[in-house]
Formats: structure tokens, C-alpha cells, sequence
């Protein structure tokens, strides 16, 4: 097989056409990331609870929205490839109704048999069942205790909330608050009406505190341990010990810290998940106050709206992340000379998403140091990631050998120390801060949902991009840093190697599946010096090779995440072919591989006329089970990997 090199380039200007068409006013990118329509439902839920619904036209927009990602059979699923969930469609029918769709509606009418085939409310996960109890469709005496007390522990010990991963960190201390204060909106005829809809046995017949742990098997991921039972009950005794004075003291001291997140995040947190969540226990703190109207504006940062989906919330934005990737891949494209200007641009855009200082008083809000880095989002809420830090910082670089603007010196410093402040003691790197607890805490685990939430720690994806970051800044020369980057390198690379299955793969953390860790993995394996005959490579590259499908493309199914191994999908995905072919090219597998044809043949295949390839299937992941589409991911890889061909096919 052979694919000619003019056939290459104009898959390449056709898909650099389509990227530029997505730029954003400031010279970056950000595409819209899909999520879990619950999401939107709670922010439905949000408004009501804190007294201040949404409008017409938005509810219009969310009703719109949530009749998009209804399934046949009446629920919503978990992410945009899933089966119905409990957790999602009691919260979508709730925020249906009021958003004011009546219930004899027939889209309303299927959730409402769905969610009650499947045993209502209380068979709903924890998380779902704090919403209801938050607009008064549930009762907290059906929830696990969750006293605030727990922060004001020693931050020194084990247990301590400071440990924990910061969006589980961030989720729990509003629930803390919400739960002490047992916060319900006011009930009312709506209300009354929702739970004659939801308890056809009569509200007053459920019995709340038996279901505490009762979760429909259908949404149940992570079975609640022994461990967490016995400290369920526990926290449960000493939450009616506690005495009022200590509650009194716990509370103000949660709604200090989220007074201080909405400030630092300039109202949007670090999520929406937990700003929802912030702006509700504002609500309850403080009726009066401005803070919940505050924190409900601040979440229309994360709102997109069209026509054809309505009105719904992201649960990230992805600025310096698509930023980032999109700058790699118009510097490795044939035509890079022409988008000069572009990169110019782009890049500019890139380093005002920098973060630019450490959190103020950090110690006392358990922040760590942030100053160097780069957040997912464009940096306003101020929660930076390893991974986005070097990512931004290997865009820069390529973007000053395409246009001759060097990186400024204190950007690459502050980027490289920042970076290092995320190593594990592993030797890989972790995401949003070091670690702080132990593997152990996941025994602790709550979620029911959701797996891997507990602490942050090191993933191959965060320590291939590190890793790369810091080769290449120590290549650039005059770096204080030096040797401390470098040792980095030399125990991550140990890390990688000791990460790596005995089959060749490596277990990701952020993407759908080993193709996508395996592209960061050889990347910075290959950067660090690791040589294409290295058994580690060797390996990798075989995995590679023995699961490219019969058609030449690569694709693994996102049951992947859930099944913690690589299962072959339908067909294969863009993405993905995409990533095994940069994956294979950092290597040093050469151009005229045969796999390496089969993969570039695949893709010319199946781009679109407009440039563009199909979305597919879901490749991003969040906690094992959140499955997302990264829609700029089908247009800024398959360029990528298509110029490294291009290049390749020119020697």
C-alpha cells in the first residue's frame, strides 16, 4: 500500500480550513465539550431552590436542551453514549416540570414511568438525592450524614476533607453546609403536586432514613465499602453529640471557604457541579445577601446555547486545552507557513490564559501554589492543571519556531516550576494539586457513581505531557531549574515504565482508551531519550499494531473506562486512529509501516467534505464513568497526525 503525499496534503489544508473556521475572537479555541444533561437539570434546580427560576426563554432553552438528549424510553443518561440512570432522569423530569412543562406532557410522562419503574427517589444515587432534598422533594433525614465538623479536624490527619480530590473536595463542603443547615425551598402548590407524582404511596408513607444507602443497581459503580458504612454511622452519633456552638462554628467556617472560592473563581468555581452547589448553600447562609444571585450569574460562564440543543451547562471549559493541541497541530501540519499569523495570534491568546499568581492566604484555604500555570479553562477561575501547564508550554514552543517570537523567559521558569510542584511521590505527576491523601481514601468513596474521586494522584496522560514540557525546556537552555527537571524526568520515565501492563498498554485516566495514554506515554518516553528498541517501546508499539482494526482504523469502545480494559468498539474513531498514529510516529515507527499506511489510508477515508471527521464515539473521561465528547478533538488529532504523515511521506 502506499498513500501519495499529494493526496495527504489536501486532507491537511482541508482540515486546517475547518480549525481556523473555530477560532475564537481572541485568537484561541474553545469547542464545546458535551456532558450529562443532569448538569443542566440541576442548574434548573439551583434557580428554583435559591427563589430565583430562570426566565421563560431560558427554561424554553433547557426544556429544549433536555428534550435533545431524552432517550426513547423516556430517561437521560449518564454522558452522551449511555443507557438511562436513575441519578440523571429523576433530576431531568424534576427540572421539567419546573421549568413548567405540565405532567400529562408525553416527554414528562415517560421519565416520570421510567423513574418509577425503577423504584422513584429513594433508589436515586446520594448526589441526586440531595437536589431533591434541596427543592423539597426528598427529606435529609434519607442521606448519609455529612457534618461540617469534619473540616475543622487537624488538617494533619488522614481523614481530613483538605485531602481529599479537589472536585470531591469542593462538592462535599456545599453539601456540608447545605445538609447541617437542613436547607429546603418553601413548599409549595408545585412541590406538593411533584411529590404526589413521585410517591404514588404517599409522601408521608416513605420511609427516608431505610434508604440511606439504596442506590438502583443500574447506577451503582462504586458499592459502598464497610469502611464507609461504619463511618457513615459513626459521623451519624457524633453529628447528634455535636454540640450547637460547634455547628455554628463548622458552618461559618464552610461558607468562608465557599465565599472565598466564588471570589477567587470570579463567580464561576471550579466547576459548575460545585458552583450550583455554592450558590444554593450561599442561599441558605444568608437569604438576604447578595452572594447566591452572585454565584448563579457567575454560572453562565459555563452556558452554551444554540438552536438546534437549547440551553445547557458544560461541566468544563477547555481555552488553553484546545488552545494548546490546536497550535501543535497547524505547527505540524504542510501548510504551517501560511497560518503564521494564526500561531501569532493563538499563542498570544494562549499566554493571557496564564495564571499569574498564587492564591491568596492558600495555606489557610488548602490551595496549592498556582502562579506559572495554566487552567483548562482561559484561567478566570484560577485552578490550574499540570497536563494544561505543559501542554501551553510545548504550544508556545512550537508556535516560536514557526514565528520567531521566543518564549519569554519567566513564562517558561514560572511554567516549568509550576509544574514541578505537581510531581508525585511516585515519580509520575498528578492534575489539579499534588497529592495529599492516601490510595487508602478510596475506601472512602461516597459517590456510588463515580470511581477514581477521592485524591488527586499521578496518571500517565498528566506525566507524558510533563514530562515532555520539561525535556523541552531544558533543551531551551538558561533554566534555574535544571537539575531538578531533570531527576523529574529520569523517576517519571521509571513511573511510566512501571505503569505500563504486561501487554504493552498503559491505563489512562482522562481519555477513551489505551490509544490515548499510549500517545502521551511513547511521546515522552521517545522526548526523554528512550530509544524505538527499548522493550518498554517495543511493547507498546505491538499493543498498537495487534489492535488496529481489519479497515486500517483504530477504535476502542468507551466501556472501556467502565470494564478498565480495551474493548473494540463498531467501528473505529477519528480520535483515536489519530492518536495511535501519533502515538506509533513518536516511536519511530516509519512512514512506510504497514500500519502506519493503513491508519493515514483510514483517515483520508473518512474525512468529511467540509474537512472535518465524525464525532464518534465519547473519548474523553472524568471519574471512570463521566463519559464527554471534546468536540474539537475529530479536527485538531486527525491534522495532527495527518502533517506527521505528510512529513514523513516527504523524506
Amino acid at each position: 500500500m502506499r498513500i501519495e503525499e499529494r493526496s495527504v496534503r489536501r486532507a491537511c489544508k482541508r482540515a486546517e480550513e475547518r480549525l481556523l473556521a473555530h477560532r475564537r475572537a481572541d485568537g484561541g479555541w474553545n469547542e464545546e465539550m458535551v456532558w450529562c444533561p443532569a448538569l443542566t437539570a440541576t442548574a434548573v434546580l439551583a434557580h428554583h431552590a435559591c427563589g430565583r427560576p430562570l426566565d421563560e426563554r431560558e427554561r424554553a432553552g433547557a426544556l429544549r436542551y433536555l428534550d435533545h438528549w431524552q432517550l426513547e424510553d423516556g430517561s437521560w443518561g449518564l454522558h452522551p453514549a449511555s443507557p438511562g440512570y436513575l441519578y440523571a432522569t429523576v433530576l431531568g423530569y424534576v427540572a421539567e416540570r419546573l421549568a413548567g412543562r405540565p405532567a400529562e406532557h408525553p416527554a414528562a410522562a415517560r421519565a416520570r414511568e421510567w423513574v418509577l419503574r425503577r423504584g422513584g427517589p429513594p433508589w436515586a444515587p446520594t448526589w441526586a438525592k440531595a437536589w431533591l432534598a434541596l427543592v423539597h422533594l426528598y427529606d435529609w433525614d434519607g442521606l448519609p450524614a455529612l457534618p461540617p465538623e469534619l473540616f475543622l479536624l487537624p488538617s494533619w490527619l488522614p481523614i481530613h476533607p483538605s485531602r481529599f480530590y479537589c472536585h470531591t473536595r469542593m462538592i462535599y463542603l456545599a453539601l456540608s453546609v447545605l445538609s447541617a443547615l437542613r436547607f429546603r425551598m418553601p413548599e409549595d402548590d408545585l412541590v406538593r403536586t411533584l411529590r404526589e407524582e413521585l410517591y404514588p404511596q404517599g409522601w408521608a408513607a416513605v420511609r427516608f432514613a431505610e434508604h440511606r444507602a439504596t442506590v438502583a443497581p443500574g447506577d451503582l459503580y462504586v458499592e459502598p465499602t464497610g469502611l464507609l458504612r461504619a463511618a457513615y454511622g459513626a459521623l451519624r452519633l457524633g453529628e447528634r453529640a455535636a454540640p450547637a456552638a460547634l455547628r455554628r462554628r463548622a458552618v461559618a467556617r464552610l461558607v468562608e471557604e465557599i465565599r472565598y472560592e466564588q471570589r477567587q473563581s470570579g463567580q464561576a468555581a471550579l466547576s459548575p457541579v460545585s458552583g450550583l452547589l455554592n450558590a444554593v448553600a450561599l442561599h441558605a447562609a444568608d437569604p438576604d445577601g447578595p452572594g447566591a444571585a452572585e454565584a448563579l450569574a457567575g454560572m453562565r460562564a459555563w452556558r452554551w446555547e444554540d438552536e438546534t440543543e437549547g440551553l445547557r451547562l458544560a461541566g468544563a471549559l477547555s481555552h488553553a486545552w484546545d488552545t494548546s493541541f490546536a497550535i501543535q497541530a497547524l505547527c505540524a501540519a504542510p501548510g504551517a507557513s501560511r497560518h503564521v499569523a494564526v500561531v501569532r495570534g493563538a499563542a498570544r491568546a494562549l499566554l493571557s490564559y496564564r495564571v499569574t499568581a498564587d492564591p491568596p492566604e492558600r495555606e489557610r484555604h488548602w490551595r496549592s501554589p498556582g502562579r506559572g500555570g495554566w487552567c483548562f479553562t482561559d484561567g478566570r477561575h484560577g485552578w490550574p492543571v499540570s497536563d494544561c501547564a505543559a501542554e501551553a508550554l510545548e504550544a508556545l514552543r512550537a508556535a516560536e519556531r514557526l514565528t520567531g517570537e521566543p518564549v519569554p523567559r519567566v513564562v517558561r521558569a514560572e511554567a516549568v516550576r509550576f509544574v514541578l510542584s505537581r510531581r508525585d511521590v511516585s515519580g509520575g505527576f498528578a492534575s489539579y494539586e499534588e497529592r495529599r491523601g492516601s490510595p487508602a481514601l478510596g475506601r472512602l468513596n461516597p459517590s456510588e457513581l463515580f470511581d477514581d474521586c477521592m485524591i488527586d494522584r499521578a496518571y500517565v496522560e498528566c506525566t507524558g505531557s510533563c514530562v515532555r514540557a520539561l525535556v523541552g525546556a531544558m533543551r531551551d537552555g538558561d533554566l534555574d531549574e535544571a537539575a531538578d527537571a531533570g531527576d523529574a524526568v529520569r523517576r517519571a520515565v521509571k513511573y511510566l515504565r512501571a505503569e505500563q501492563q504486561s501487554d504493552g498498554m498503559w491505563r489512562p485516566a482522562w481519555g477513551v482508551y489505551g490509544t490515548y495514554a499510549a500517545f502521551h506515554a511513547l511521546a515522552a518516553l521517545r522526548a526523554a531519550g528512550v530509544t524505538g528498541n527499548d522493550p518498554t517501546v517495543v511493547a507498546a508499539v505491538r499493543w498498537l499494531v495487534e489492535r488496529q482494526r481489519d479497515d486500517g482504523g483504530w477504535g476502542e469502545d468507551w466501556r472501556s473506562c467502565l470494564e478498565r480494559r480495551s474493548v473494540p468498539a463498531a467501528e473505529g474513531s477519528a480520535t483515536q486512529t489519530a492518536w495511535a498514529l501519533l502515538a506509533l510516529d513518536a516511536a519511530g515507527v516509519p512512514a512506510e509501516h504497514g500500519a502506519v499506511l493503513r491508519g493515514i489510508g483510514w483517515l483520508l477515508e473518512h474525512q468529511r467534505p467540509d474537512g472535518a471527521w465524525p464525532l464518534g464515539q465519547p473519548s474523553g473521561v472524568f471519574m471512570n464513568t463521566s463519559l464527554l465528547h471534546y468536540k474539537l478533538y475529530p479536527a485538531v488529532f486527525p491534522l495532527w497526525a495527518l502533517g506527521r504523515a505528510a512529513r514523513g511521506a516527504g523524506r
